[in-house]
């Protein structure tokens, strides 16, 4: 049977919804004030958990008379097209204007067709910490694989538990289990200062989130909520519990950091129960906070709140270029804002509501006419979107077949990791000694005596350079290794792309050599993640001897100020360790930088290289 009791709309949930989209906006904008939006995610999988199985659970009794088919379908009614049109848009703009980004868009495509990116990112190691360069503009879509996924399933699941244990107390008992279970699962796999993008992305890891909805619904369905006022003094602790429940969300977006361990160890579980909390409390018909959550424009963002989460991320990533990721440029973001809004009202309004209210055969029939008859009483403007959607749709095959071919970016195997000894290439150094001796003989007395000038100029700024010197880092010391060579030929090099620290610290036992008070070691990492107090600790307690120079990071990514912060607070603890402030130094100087912003040019590798050697040399 089909049930057909309907719940009540409620709509101080548009605006928590609101605040939860708006949230996330903010942190994918990179506003320091924001940190924590990221957990406006939780919120909308908690709400999504309580309202599908509010939708399915009975008004009374524990006998489900729920349409599995119906079910499927108003899903697919309310999420596919407006998701599918925003993945067509996005691929044709990539084809066309951002071909760079089509050999990774491709792939997030397709995924995100079938609602598998979670798992896409997580078996194609698509890190957390985006790449350099822009991030795939389909990123977001993660959070709605794993919603389909759950629509699919929990029907499903919760049928075969009302089956098995019969009574809705023994149900929602062992939904509590499922909640702990994938809790703990999100903390003993997560491992502080590693890339979290295993618990981050897993389905598996984050499915508590969508349970303590489903929880809150089975002991505090929405059907039973009675609209009689309640007692005085009873609303009134409602009241202020709901006001303390929603404090606390909005101090966790401003507070709370996705680098902090606790979040991912018990932490969102927690959050995630406040919410329930909250929801819980909106959704009662006494409660205060759920009228003033009602207030229109709150309410107008969170009926639309799917689209502009469908849109805003897109909209962020395509419209940013790649050297202002991670700044605030406020009259691009209002516009990317506006922007955002505009397409998801539109959305709403041509996509999503006549597919809900009419079904996929009216609105295809509107656009795609099936006899010339029909195409001839077409007016004009019909006729211009039917060709205008053909084209978009021949665009977006070329995209995801191939067809279309994105520029492929080939990384040189020599340049991807470097290790450098003071004996390594004895010969080609010969072989420039002596082109260089050949050159000084055919120059000008004057360009000699210019050559010797400078050469003062460079003794004076290498005087006493250390006998013994390390340096180790990441893409950005290949980009100067080079240079460093030259300054001090007696210098040893490992660097390697795409290197964090806790890689460092496993090789860093092999370079005890150097550990010792005559020996200047340099650490040049952060450009791929941060990493914690005790990491850096450990790194520093291998080189405890020696004099030690950290250079901080210039990468315009939301780790940058954590990593720099702890770089500067680790040069004030110890007395052996100081800091190269590279940001500083490069801040104002975009020619520094290569197009991502973040690997150095000629004269950004030059500047670097002489800022520390002015610092070793004080």
């Amino acid at each position: 049977m089909s049930n057909k009791t309907h719940h009540r709309y409620v709509y101080g949930l548009d605006g928590l919804r609101a605040f939860a989209v708006l949230s996330v906006i903010a942190y994918h904008l990179n506003f320091s004030w924001a940190k924590g939006g990221f957990l406006g995610v939780d919120v909308f999988f908690v709400l999504s958990g309580y309202l599908i199985t509010s939708i399915i659970l009975p008004s009374h009794g524990s006998r489900l008379t729920f349409d599995f088919r119906d079910f499927w379908i108003r899903r697919i009614r309310r999420l596919l097209p407006a998701a599918y049109v925003m993945i067509i848009a996005t691929v044709v703009w990539v084809v066309l204007f951002k071909e760079e980004l089509l050999a990774t868009v491709r792939g997030d495509a397709v995924s995100s067709l079938f609602y598998t990116s979670n798992w896409w990112f997580i078996f194609h190691k698509l890190s957390y910490f985006d790449s350099f360069g822009s991030p795939s503009p389909l990123k977001n879509l993660w959070s709605l694989a794993i919603e389909e996924q759950f629509y699919l399933l929990w029907p499903i699941l919760l049928a075969v538990s009302f089956y098995i244990f019969k009574r809705r107390s023994v149900v929602s008992c062992v939904v509590l289990v499922g909640i702990l279970i994938s809790a703990m699962s999100m903390g003993m796999l997560y491992e502080p200062g590693m890339d979290p993008s295993r618990v981050y992305y897993g389905t598996d890891t984050r499915s508590f989130e969508l349970l303590v909805g489903c929880w809150l619904a089975l002991v505090w369905p929405l059907k039973r909520l009675s609209a009689k006022e309640l007692p005085v003094k009873v609303r009134k602790i409602f009241n202020g519990v709901s006001i303390v429940s929603f404090l606390i969300i909005i101090l966790c977006f401003f507070f709370v950091s996705e680098y902090q361990t606790f979040v991912y160890q018990g932490g969102m579980l927690l959050f995630c129960l406040n919410t329930a909390i909250l929801v819980a409390c909106i959704c009662h018909p006494s409660n205060l906070l759920g009228k003033l959550l009602s207030w229109k424009p709150l309410r107008w963002i969170g009926s639309r709140s799917y689209g502009i989460y469908l849109w805003h991320y897109p909209v962020i990533v395509l419209t940013t270029p790649v050297e202002e990721i991670g700044t605030q440029n406020y009259w691009r973001i209002a516009l990317q804002i506006f922007v955002t809004f505009v397409v998801a009202e539109w959305s709403y309004r041509m996509i999503e509501m006549p597919i809900r209210k009419n079904g996929f055969r009216q609105f295809f029939k509107r656009y795609i006419p099936t006899t010339t008859l029909t195409w001839k009483k077409l007016s004009i403007t019909r006729k211009l979107s039917t060709v205008a959607i053909f084209l978009i749709v021949l665009v977006f095959t070329a995209g995801v077949t191939g067809l279309a071919k994105g520029e492929v970016r080939h990384e040189s195997p020599e340049k991807t990791s470097v290790k450098v000894s003071p004996n390594q290439n004895e010969e080609e150094h010969a072989v420039k000694e002596k082109k260089e001796e050949s050159q000084q003989s055919k120059d000008t007395d004057s360009k000699e005596k210019e050559s010797e000038s400078s050469k003062v100029d460079e003794q004076e700024k290498s005087l006493t350079p250390p006998e013994k010197i390390f340096a180790i880092g990441d893409s950005v010391m290949l980009d100067i290794a080079g240079n460093l060579h030259e300054k001090y030929p007696n210098i040893t090099i490992d660097g390697k792309v795409g290197r964090q620290l806790y890689e460092a610290i496993e090789i860093a036992p092999s370079y005890a050599s150097f550990n010792n008070k005559d020996a200047v070691v340099v650490i040049e990492l952060g450009t791929n993640g941060y990493f914690t107090d005790e990491q850096i600790d450990k790194l520093l307690s291998y080189f405890d001897e020696a004099n030690v120079y950290l250079v901080n990071t210039r990468v315009p990514r939301s780790w940058e100020d954590q990593v720099n912060e702890t770089l500067a607070k680790k040069a004030k603890e110890y007395k052996n360790v100081k800091l190269i402030n590279w940001h500083k130094e490069s801040l104002e100087h975009p020619e520094y930088f290569g197009g991502d912003g973040v690997h150095l040019t000629q004269k950004g590798s030059e500047a670097l290289t002489e800022l520390i050697q002015d610092a070793v040399n004080e």
